[in-house]
């Protein structure tokens, strides 16, 4: 079994030792890689080529629940493909972790009780960090049935989302039943600059987030079934301080009403406004004129389309000066209006 780092455990004996009653992932995949490996591996095998004999009886037991190894009556062993018995296994334990997941917020809520914690910090906790932020975001987004609503400000946490290489963004959100989740978000424009996050944008929205743009925005939130909220200013204090968990009814309500009005003004960003370069000028200019609307900058616009700053500003002259618009907003607004973009 691969290690978080992605290598595989190297199968040498540990040095003999009293077992803990709990084995370690560790411990359980030298055991299983040495039955594996072996044509016709038994208890007596393992305990030949060295292994503690509580280590191969507990590791044995736990590959068994697992489905990776057959114990029968008699004690002899059959070890089913792990081209099969992996993937089963793994499926199950995703089932059992959404489901643990979705417990999350009422455990939350069992928890503050036993510990007798005020009324308002069971409903409102400050988070210190960038970390805290991601746990506090993954707590609540677990529990989620419905939707989860995201405002996105040009900040560190969005960056830390977007650029993250372990990130699987076309993964299709679903709850803890396995139904597909909606997932809208708005992004501050200004994240366009950095490189690398149109790309994810894009993968994003494949695995099926509706993204839209619009800017200045100056806080970022993720709101959860308007029942809880996840608010941080790392735009401002990159280190995420001043973060708030909310459980508050009025405030997260309060909240989805500022994401539904940031919504009904932003542009929407379309897979193939974010895909590789277009290859017509009509194209080219509708994925100005959609920049345009959500606040892009010149430069954004040069990066995205991968010409030079020049050709951007006479394109965007030319397209202000058709629509007869006096501003960049305004050209990207009035296109909207006339159904071009």
């Amino acid at each position: 079994m691969p290690e978080p780092n992605g290598q595989h455990p190297v199968a040498t004996a540990p040095l003999a030792h009293s077992w803990p009653q709990m084995l370690t992932e560790e411990e359980i995949s030298f055991v299983y890689m040495a039955i594996v490996g072996h044509p016709s591996p038994s208890r007596e095998q393992l305990l030949e080529s060295g292994i503690d004999a509580h280590l191969v009886d507990q590791a044995s037991r736990m590959l068994h629940a697992r489905g990776l190894l057959v114990i029968a009556a008699d004690g002899t062993w059959e070890v089913p493909s792990p081209d099969i018995a992996l993937p089963a296994w793994a499926a199950d334990t995703e089932r059992r972790a959404r489901a643990w997941r979705a417990t999350a917020s009422e455990l939350h809520q069992v928890y503050s009780a036993a510990r007798q914690a005020k009324a308002l910090n069971s409903e409102n906790r400050d988070i210190g960090t960038l970390a805290d932020i991601a746990s506090a975001t993954a707590t609540i987004t677990a529990g989620a049935t419905k939707e989860i609503l995201c405002i996105r400000a040009a900040s560190r946490r969005t960056e830390q989302l977007l650029l993250d290489p372990y990130n699987s963004h076309r993964e299709i959100f679903r709850n803890a039943a396995g139904h597909p989740i909606n997932v809208q978000a708005i992004y501050d424009p200004a994240i366009l600059d950095t490189s690398g996050t149109l790309e994810a944008l894009r993968e994003r929205i494949i695995g099926g987030e509706e993204v839209r743009l619009t800017g200045p925005i100056h806080f970022s939130a993720i709101i959860v079934d308007e029942m809880a909220a996840v608010i941080e200013f790392s735009n401002i204090d990159p280190s995420g301080s001043g973060a708030l968990l909310v459980r508050s009814r009025p405030f997260v309500t309060a909240l989805v009403r500022i994401m539904r009005t940031l919504w009904a003004l932003a542009v929407p960003l379309s897979s193939e406004a974010a895909a590789p370069l277009p290859s017509t000028a009509a194209s080219r200019d509708a994925i100005i004129l959609k920049l345009l609307a959500g606040g892009a900058t010149d430069s954004t616009i040069t990066r995205r389309l991968g010409i030079s700053q020049r050709t951007v500003e006479r394109r965007v002259r030319h397209l202000m000066d058709s629509l007869g618009a006096e501003t960049r907003f305004q050209a990207g607004v009035e296109a909207a209006r006339q159904g071009l973009v």
